[in-house]
């Protein structure tokens, strides 16, 4: 019985669902599309524009800052609004900045500035349709499904991230960057078009007995997650291991190439065994969440995430230990995180009312995110000063005292 988790049918109810249905195929062409995006504007900033290391850097920069800006006040408004509706205009607003890519290439106009605006458009979008789509979710299914549908999307951003970038990487070499975008784009129009066929209704909004002010809003969203004994432990856990986890962004290829001497062709095998663990690991989410308490689960994984992480900093010696020091990195911790994320994200949703949803996301999305975005700037600051390696070592015992916060969460607590 422990092994038939990958060959029993699941969530039979879900495949009956047809709205279900077309929101995660909305998700699904739109998740693969994602790394054409994500491969494709580094390549057109530093290959057909000629960009230096700080432009590429403020590009990541600017990627990710108006979302930590913003995520509260989104969270805020998401909760005043139809998240159907947010999340078919962030597809339209994504479709229609990357759209003028191609043409600007087209006319032999496109500028690094443009590339920054774009990448800074579709990020925050993306920030406020993921947002909308964590609230939007329990508007779909029924309250004892979520953690199937969680790990049913999971599944699917698993895939995309085997199959996205090498698919991204032949349309490149085909067709060029900023027309391997135009991909991207019309997966977006895709993913909007399923989502405004979706039929079941929304809950009526609780607009409360204030007239709308997303300050105040926002301050109960905070008070809210701060005050709950579920949501605060798992919101500090997740901000902190994604601070300590972001260590690992900036730093991991050049520790592989450079510090190991791991050939790229080499590298891009380890890197796509993430992905097939991955979705092992969202095929394994539901039937663990189902089988163990969610505090003894989310403990257990982390912690033998932490374990599995350590086998990077730890990668020396001949090329054959140091690769497979990484694959064993990659192979289990991937699927690991994904049990951990999947479980987490059901019981967030579990736990928070219809109405506040939306400023909980916002409330997770500013501080995972805002202290990722200072945990990797801090990482190549100090990776220059003592080194990569005690860097990630750093980041890997991070993962550790991440777990330290679920100790926190009442032992009778599940999805």
């Amino acid at each position: 019985m422990a092994a038939d988790f990958l060959t029993r049918p699941r969530g039979g109810r879900l495949w009956n669902n047809p709205d279900f249905l077309r929101l995660w195929a909305a998700q699904s062409l739109s998740a693969i599309g994602t790394r054409f995006t994500r491969e494709g504007l580094p390549i057109i900033a530093a290959l057909s524009l000629g960009a230096t290391a700080m432009d590429l850097g403020l590009l990541i920069a600017l990627s990710a800052l108006p979302g930590v800006l913003l995520s509260p006040f989104v969270g805020a408004w998401i909760d005043r609004t139809r998240r159907r509706r947010v999340l078919i205009m962030a597809d339209l607003v994504r479709a229609t900045a990357l759209a003028s890519l191609p043409m600007a290439a087209w006319y032999h106009t496109i500028t690094i500035g443009q590339v920054m605006g774009v990448a800074t458009i579709v990020a925050l979008f993306s920030m406020i349709f993921q947002t909308a789509d964590n609230a939007y979710l329990p508007s779909v299914i029924e309250q004892d499904q979520l953690l199937e549908g969680n790990a049913k999307l999971a599944t699917t951003d698993a895939v995309a991230e085997v199959v996205g970038p090498a698919a991204a990487g032949v349309a490149i070499q085909l067709f060029t960057a900023p027309f391997a975008v135009l991909f991207d784009a019309l997966s977006y129009l895709w993913s909007a078009a399923l989502l405004a066929s979706i039929r079941r209704p929304e809950k009526p909004i609780e607009t409360g007995e204030h007239a709308p002010n997303l300050w105040r809003e926002m301050a109960e969203g905070l008070r809210f997650v701060f005050s709950h004994p579920v949501l605060r432990p798992l919101t500090l856990c997740f901000s902190t291991l994604m601070f300590f986890l972001s260590f690992f962004a900036p730093l991991y290829v050049l520790y592989a190439v450079r510090d190991l001497g791991i050939p790229p062709g080499i590298l891009g095998f380890v890197i796509a065994l993430g992905g097939f663990s991955a979705i092992i690991g969202a095929r394994l989410a539901a039937w663990a969440g189902e089988r163990v308490s969610s505090r003894k689960l989310l403990i257990g994984v982390l912690l033998a995430y932490g374990i599995v992480t350590s086998f990077i900093p730890l990668a020396q010696g001949p090329l054959w230990l140091a690769v497979g020091l990484l694959c064993l990195g990659q192979l289990c911790g991937d699927g690991l995180y994904v049990v951990f994320h999947t479980n987490a994200a059901a019981l967030r949703q579990t736990m928070t009312p219809d109405a506040l949803r939306g400023r909980e996301g916002g409330v997770v999305h500013l501080l995972s995110s805002g202290l990722g975005l200072i945990a990797a700037l801090l990482a190549g600051s100090m990776a220059d000063l003592v080194g990569i390696r005690p860097i990630l070592w750093i980041g890997a015992f991070g993962v550790f005292a991440s777990s330290l916060w679920l100790l926190a969460i009442p032992r009778n607590v599940t999805t």
